[in-house]
């Protein structure tokens, strides 16, 4: 194969593969964002007494 077929897979492949990078990053970053925030809540939240049993 010579250069310029090389050139066309390794553009394909990031067209390819850069959205789903962007994509995975940004889910991982968004899970994380939300554990960090549902961990500080649930340090910050009053004690609540609980709810008597419902007959």
């Amino acid at each position: 194969m010579d250069r310029k077929d090389w050139n066309r897979i390794g553009l394909a492949a990031a067209v390819v593969l850069v959205p789903g990078g962007f994509l995975l990053g940004a889910t991982l970053a968004a899970r994380r964002l939300r554990a960090n925030a549902r961990d500080k809540a649930d340090l910050t939240a009053p004690d609540t007494p609980a709810l008597p049993p419902q007959t």
